[in-house]
């Protein structure tokens, strides 16, 4: 296509359960839901379209997004996202071909609505060359406000707000994520014995198996990590690759919602188990897994 045609990407937002299973929508709830949804998905997309952070209803018209109302007896919005020619975009994906801009405004949505929801979600590595990743994490945060606004439906009129690009969901919202954005570190730290599934050095995320919960949980970095921390969560990921349980120490801060459920760790502190703890003189971190 040629470089100065725009691409739109279109976008189906759906609300599932309560007044939604009946094919109809309490208009205050829906409309705030709506409305905080749009305004965090325009902020996201001028970043991922201009590279810069906005904090105004002043966005770049090289992104807007279209709404279509539902069709008779129906809950599902139609959201249509035009793409038009920028020079960080077109650097970031190396054109305007819908087979390149679609994959990449939709890793960006997934990515940093996931940030703000404390799901864990990493950015592919694929576009972080592009994106300042400390500016990725400050869209995140920003997007906290009306996102929040974008779950006033959830638990009033829907139970789920889903948004779709083709098949592919690409969010989802319900009262874990609701209540997801109100949790914040609580100071009670856990020192685990456990494994790394997932670091990345470069925005200090990863995911780690929580014995507590039998799955694994979202981590971050805090500000003031110990020395020695990134090594040894790196070293517990790639023993873990190679087969080997992967153990190491973590001390990390609880991030709980108001309900006691834990979000994430906030890691301080990791290293080696000394062999003054192993069991039967087997290193826990280099053992075979069953």
């Amino acid at each position: 296509m040629p470089q100065s045609e725009p691409v739109w990407i279109p976008y189906k937002l759906a609300f599932y359960g309560k007044d939604a299973s009946q094919h109809r929508l309490e208009a205050h709830p829906a409309g705030q839901s709506i409305e905080g949804f749009s305004w965090a998905l325009a902020l996201t997309l001028n970043f991922g379209v201009t590279g810069s952070l906005r904090y105004s209803r002043d966005t770049s018209r090289s992104a807007k997004i279209f709404i279509s109302p539902p069709q008779r007896g129906s809950v599902f919005y139609g959201l249509d996202i035009l793409v038009q020619q920028h020079p960080f975009l077109a650097l970031a994906v190396g054109g305007y071909a819908v087979n390149a801009v679609t994959p990449y405004i939709n890793n960006l949505i997934s990515s940093v609505f996931g940030q703000a929801m404390r799901l864990g979600t990493e950015m592919s590595q694929n576009y972080l060359s592009a994106l300042r990743l400390e500016d990725l994490e400050a869209i995140s945060r920003r997007i906290e406000p009306p996102l929040t606004r974008a779950h006033t439906a959830i638990g009033r009129t829907a139970n789920e707000i889903q948004l779709t690009s083709g098949v592919q969901e690409i969010l989802l919202l319900n009262e874990d994520t609701k209540e997801n954005l109100k949790s914040i570190p609580v100071g009670v730290y856990d020192t685990l014995d456990s494994n790394v599934t997932s670091f990345n050095l470069l925005t200090g995320n990863g995911r780690l198996y929580s014995p507590e919960l039998e799955v694994t949980v979202p981590f971050s970095l805090k500000s003031n990590y110990r020395h020695g921390t990134t090594t040894a969560l790196i070293l517990s990921m790639e023993q873990y690759s190679l087969g080997r349980t992967g153990t190491v120490r973590i001390v990390g801060e609880r991030v709980e919602t108001p309900s006691g459920r834990l979000v994430k760790y906030l890691v301080g502190s990791t290293e080696e188990i000394p062999p003054s703890d192993w069991l039967d003189g087997i290193d826990p971190l280099r053992q075979r897994r069953q």
